[in-house]
Formats: C-alpha cells, sequence, structure tokens
C-alpha cells in the first residue's frame, strides 16, 4: 500500500510539475525577434502554406474561424470571417518593449457581429476583429489580454473586463462598419494596466474572430500592421 501511494504521489508531482513547465500553445520554435527595427508582422505571411513562426490554434468547442491574405481595396490585408466559430491565427515572438513599444495597424469591419446577447457577459463575449497578445517579464511571469472591436456598447479608450480578463476597446460600433481605422497603442502603457510589473516582453501576436459564443456571422480586415519604436 505504502508503494502504491508513494507511486501516486511521485505521479501527481510529475503532473503537476509538466502543467507548470508545460509549454505555451503558441510556441512554434520560431519566434519573431528584433533589434529594435521596425517590424511589419504581416511582411511573411502565406496563410495557404502557413509561414513559420506562425500558428493557427483551434479549439475543441468551435468550428475554425477564416483566414486569408487577400486584396482589399487596392492593398493586401488579412481577411477574417466567421460563421458561429472562432479561431487565433498567432505570431510567436520575442519582442522587447523597451525597443518597440507601439503596436500600429490598420482595421476594417464589414460584417459586424449581430446579436442581443450583451457583450460584456461570456455569454456575449464575440467580436469581427480583436488582436490577442501575450507579455512577459524577467520573472517568467505572464499577461494575456485582447485589444477589441466592439460591437454595441463600449466607445474607444476604456477597458471591458470579463472576470479578471482584459480587452481594450480600440474602435467599434455600426457608425464605424465600412471603413479603415487607423490605430496606434503604447504596449507600455497597455501592459502596466492590466497589472504588469517588470521589464515586458511580447511573446505573443494573435488576430483573433469570433463569433461562436453569439452564433452569428462576421467578417472584418487588419492591413499594415506594425511594431515600431515611434508612436507617428
Amino acid at each position: 500500500m505504502k508503494k502504491i501511494l508513494s507511486l501516486l504521489i511521485a505521479v501527481i508531482l510529475a503532473g503537476g510539475l509538466w502543467w507548470a513547465m508545460r509549454p505555451s500553445g503558441f510556441d512554434t520554435g520560431a519566434p519573431l525577434v528584433s533589434q529594435g527595427v521596425a517590424i511589419d508582422l504581416l511582411q511573411d505571411l502565406d496563410t495557404d502554406n502557413l509561414s513559420e513562426g506562425w500558428v493557427h490554434r483551434t479549439f475543441f468547442t468551435a468550428s475554425a474561424a477564416e483566414y486569408q491574405m487577400t486584396e482589399e481595396d487596392g492593398t493586401v490585408a488579412l481577411r477574417c470571417a466567421t460563421t458561429n466559430s472562432a479561431s487565433i491565427l498567432a505570431r510567436d515572438t520575442q519582442i522587447s518593449l523597451e525597443a518597440l513599444p507601439f503596436l500600429h495597424w490598420q482595421w476594417k469591419v464589414t460584417k459586424p457581429i449581430e446579436s442581443d446577447v450583451d457583450e460584456a457577459s461570456k455569454e456575449g463575449d464575440d467580436h469581427p476583429v480583436r488582436l490577442f497578445l501575450v507579455f512577459s517579464n524577467e520573472s517568467g511571469d505572464r499577461n494575456a489580454m485582447e485589444i477589441i472591436w466592439s460591437n454595441k456598447k463600449y466607445a474607444p479608450g476604456g477597458y471591458k473586463i470579463i472576470g479578471d480578463f482584459y480587452h481594450y476597446v480600440a474602435n467599434g460600433l455600426n457608425e464605424n462598419i465600412g471603413e479603415w481605422h487607423s490605430q496606434t497603442v503604447d504596449l507600455r502603457q497597455i501592459y502596466s494596466d492590466i497589472g504588469g510589473t517588470g521589464t515586458p516582453t511580447l511573446q505573443v501576436l494573435g488576430f483573433f474572430c469570433d463569433s461562436d459564443n453569439t452564433g452569428a456571422q462576421s467578417e472584418g480586415f487588419f492591413r499594415d500592421v506594425r511594431l515600431s519604436g515611434t508612436d507617428g
């Protein structure tokens, strides 16, 4: 009995150690790094034959969203579309925010989420376009958050918080549908806002489009997604 108990304890401890040290679902072994030079995040993306360092993260509970590099309004853009679906197309990164703190992008929503479910609730937590970010610091602490396009409820500049998870509202609302909007955020400020400490590194930058909670459809586009050292 003692041997069985000791073996059971060893298995539990080993399982706990594996869980604590398990790799992120976004680790590719080929993170994007920088020597302080501005980076175009979409420059190397091939959605037909997924480029090295990229991963399409799907969920057991939902079919995958559609991600396709295409042409929109005469420029190259990433199209994101959902039909009661959700997934994250992400770039594995290792980028110090001391060198490249500013995230710039343009996005356009052509088909918004149409639902009466409150987007402040878990049941209504769908957005036609959003960015998923994971940060870490020198102590190994990790913080995740999202930058979202609000459906009906939130004006730009604030946060939607569900539980303890932060969503920064960069834009949204139906009056802004169908037009390109240029955005810039200081990721150091975002990191501080969500409770991050120490010196942050960007570990993941993902494009996240979903309509699986509301069962809706959506379509949106991203282009000119860059990290730089200046806010211009």
